[in-house]
């Protein structure tokens, strides 16, 4: 009862916050990029995961509006955003961001992502450091540890079980199977393929960049790790990684959170990325 009450009401959730952050498609050089924005303030820029939590406007992002203007790009490849077949790597990811934002007359934003998100968010922001007010990255890959080695998400993707057990601390929640559900309709199908499409591109033959630990001394602006304590797929492990070689970054850990803090822990998860943000 108590699981089928949360699902109503994160259901009730997600309906008063279609209202806002209508899509809209920008012509990047020929390339479609569709976005979705609202609020009021300081730019701030969420990089999404490989789920493409960008195709809808979300909760979350509502709660991040009320205070800053929250841009929410979709990446080339996922929903109708043109341009994937010019990216082969991170690194066309963030060269892609770069020219967005110029597009957007973004000089300077506060930037972060989950996951796929977080990684691009880094490359950006080691790239292009005096676009970047602030820097948040939240259970992200991009480095490989040898003890904790990444596990085969490709290998289970088509298992829903062993998918939500790897991105979910309390895989049999509510909010667990609304993500990730036991059925696929036709569009949850097509957003699937997608993601599978895009990372099978970007990480199939080696998913880290071993030039990332090097390259994040350029890092100049706060930068704050934002980790599920129970990252099953990406752990805190590269959380610690990040800290190291980022100049006074300071991590996070989500208590009862696994790969995914914008569902399983929002509150939590909204709360500190703003009061990071506005500090």
């Amino acid at each position: 009862m108590w699981d089928t009450l949360n699902k109503l009401r994160y259901g009730a959730r997600l309906l008063l916050s279609r209202g806002h952050g209508q899509a809209e498609t920008i012509d990047l050089h020929g390339r479609p990029t569709v976005l979705r924005h609202a609020g009021q303030g300081p730019p701030f820029v969420y990089l999404h995961s490989s789920l493409g939590e960008s195709m809808l406007w979300l909760p979350f992002f509502d709660a991040w509006a009320r205070n800053f203007h929250v841009y929410v790009p979709t990446h080339p490849g996922f929903g109708q955003s043109g341009g994937f077949e010019l990216i082969d790597s991170i690194d066309d990811m963030a060269f892609h961001y770069v020219e967005l934002f110029d597009a957007l007359g973004l000089d300077k934003v506060i930037l972060g992502g989950v996951s796929l998100g977080g990684w691009i968010a880094a490359e950006f922001a080691l790239r292009w450091p005096e676009r970047v007010h602030k820097l948040w990255i939240a259970d992200a890959p991009g480095f490989w540890i040898d003890d904790q080695p990444l596990p085969d998400l490709f290998r289970i993707i088509h298992d829903r079980a062993q998918t939500r057990a790897l991105l979910f601390h309390e895989p049999d929640s509510s909010i667990a199977r609304l993500v990730i559900g036991d059925d696929l309709d036709d569009e949850r199908f097509l957003h699937a393929y997608q993601a599978m499409t895009v990372l099978a591109r970007l990480v199939w033959e080696r998913p880290y960049d071993p030039k990332l630990g090097p390259r994040l001394h350029r890092v100049r602006c706060p930068t704050l790790l934002v980790w599920g304590e129970h990252d099953r797929l990406v752990p805190p492990a590269y959380g610690e990684a990040y800290r190291r070689h980022i100049a006074g970054a300071e991590l996070k850990l989500i208590p009862g959170c696994g790969h995914l803090p914008m569902f399983e822990r929002e509150q939590e998860f909204v709360e500190i990325i703003s009061r990071f943000a506005q500090a």
